[in-house]
């Protein structure tokens, strides 16, 4: 019989976790450093999904970790991030293998991989009898909190900057392209829990652009309405939203497919830096359903 060497994370030792030992290996824990911090915050505020976050309690200072975001939308994926400080890779592949905690069954999404851990994701997922798929390669683009909070930035005249509600969220989520991996409910919580601004008319009212501050803690969902691109509606909403994470003491980051370019110059041009290696995302699949 396997023995379980993860526990759930009490919240009492998540600054700790944090703060001490996950951001030793900063910037390339930011994106297991926020979703723990964003979960933390919306369990405490009821949020739609639910979250796990698990630690190995015998030895914190490995950096050891697994979230498991889980939608109420059951034909959704569970989506799982992971993450060890360098050097503690075969305590991870050793944990991986004997967790019971991870419901493969389920098809997780393992969300933005660090890249030396990618391997031993790949190859549990065929020890397990399944098949992994590579979904995207994202770019990590990230910027410190106190710069982010010193941006600034004009509206024009004809447009203003507003809240978004839970009346535009079946708008949003029509025009957003990962919906197949990505329910409703997260843009619910989205809107309700965390930041989410957009583009208005001051004309009619209608929403031209937006962004938010997602599930994982960094900025999410940028959309800009086909009929009112290149007019630099993207680059104002990602300032209005990288300005309140940075007021509010969070340093933006986002996720942006290796082939958006658009977004890639986008946030460059906003004043984002870099990852230096990609973060894949890889889905689960049985073997008689995957694809070459």
């Amino acid at each position: 019989m396997r023995s379980e060497v993860l526990e759930e994370m009490p919240e009492a030792i998540m600054e700790y976790f944090c703060e001490q030992v996950l951001k030793r290996d900063w910037p390339n824990c930011i994106h297991a450093y926020y979703f723990i911090k964003n979960a933390f915050q919306w369990m405490s505020k009821n949020s739609a999904s639910s979250y796990k976050l698990y630690y190995i309690s015998n030895d914190v200072e490995n950096g050891t970790f697994i979230g498991i975001l889980s939608r109420p939308e059951e034909e959704y994926p569970d989506v799982v991030v992971t993450y060890t400080c360098p050097g503690n890779e075969e305590q991870f592949r050793r944990m991986l293998y004997s967790t019971e905690y991870i419901n493969w069954q389920k098809k997780p999404l393992f969300q933005a991989i660090p890249f030396r851990m990618k391997a031993i994701v790949e190859t549990m997922i065929e020890e397990k009898g399944l098949k992994s798929k590579l979904y995207s390669n994202a770019v990590l683009k990230w910027m410190p909190a106190d710069v982010a909070a010193r941006l600034d930035y004009e509206i024009p005249d004809d447009v203003f900057i507003g809240q978004l509600s839970v009346d535009h969220i079946d708008f949003i989520y029509s025009l957003w392209t990962h919906s197949d991996v990505y329910p409703k409910s997260d843009l619910w919580d989205t809107v309700r829990l965390n930041i989410g601004l957009g583009v208005f008319s001051r004309h009619n009212g209608e929403l031209l652009a937006w962004a938010m501050c997602g599930s994982y803690g960094g900025l999410s969902t940028l959309i800009v309405q086909p009929d009112y691109r290149r007019r630099g509606f993207g680059k104002l909403i990602v300032l209005a939203v990288t300005k309140v994470m940075g007021e509010n003491g969070v340093s933006p980051h986002a996720l942006i497919n290796e082939k958006n370019n658009v977004s890639l110059g986008l946030f460059k041009n906003v004043g984002y830096i870099k990852h230096s290696t990609t973060l894949p995302y890889v889905v689960v699949e049985d073997p008689d359903t995957a694809g070459p």
